[in-house]
């Protein structure tokens, strides 16, 4: 899983109202919006499932399921209101997603954020593909805010953030 469910698991009461560099999201939104991401790829190939509540109790239970149905899929996916997509593009844009919350859920916490260099490696050509000019992800109307410059001084994860928008010095209000 790109952020450990166990991390999540933990994530204090009193954290789940915080700010993150999502702009207007709490970290319960933010858990949320990647538990709702998770559960839609899980959609294309199996039945949907009722949330419980708390995101953190159910983000373990719905990366599993879309994790199953990515190691499953074939050449293509069947996205909800979208067809079938080529299954490399859809993992490509769903890890580069989900390893920007991983980003946005540690700043919020005031943690380093922090992901294994393979998987950072790995993902940082894929942002730049993913923002690149004239992409319909990022820019107006994408998902992504415009992307901010790389620099090679910031670790791999904070040129990742700033491809899809997010200012990598962002840290929590005082």
């Amino acid at each position: 899983m790109l952020i450990p469910s166990h991390d999540v698991a933990l994530i204090p009461d009193a954290a789940m109202k915080e700010p993150t560099p999502c702009d207007g999201w709490t970290v319960t939104d933010l858990l949320h919006h990647m538990n709702e991401r998770h559960e839609a790829m899980a959609r294309t190939a199996l039945a949907p499932v009722e949330p419980a509540g708390d995101p953190r109790d159910d983000f373990a239970r719905i990366a599993a399921r879309c994790h199953a149905v990515l190691e499953q899929a074939g050449e293509t996916v069947h996205l909800p209101q979208r067809g079938p997509a080529p299954t490399r593009m859809v993992l490509g844009v769903h890890t580069v997603d989900m390893l920007v919350h991983r980003w946005d859920l540690a700043r919020a916490l005031g943690t380093a954020p922090n992901a294994p260099s393979r998987l950072t490696d790995a993902a940082l050509p894929l942002a730049r593909a993913n923002t690149a000019p004239g992409s319909p992800l990022n820019g107006p109307g994408g998902v992504y805010r415009p992307s901010l410059a790389e620099d090679p001084a910031r670790p791999p994860i904070d040129n990742i953030a700033a491809l899809l928008g997010r200012d990598p010095n962002w840290a929590p209000p005082a």
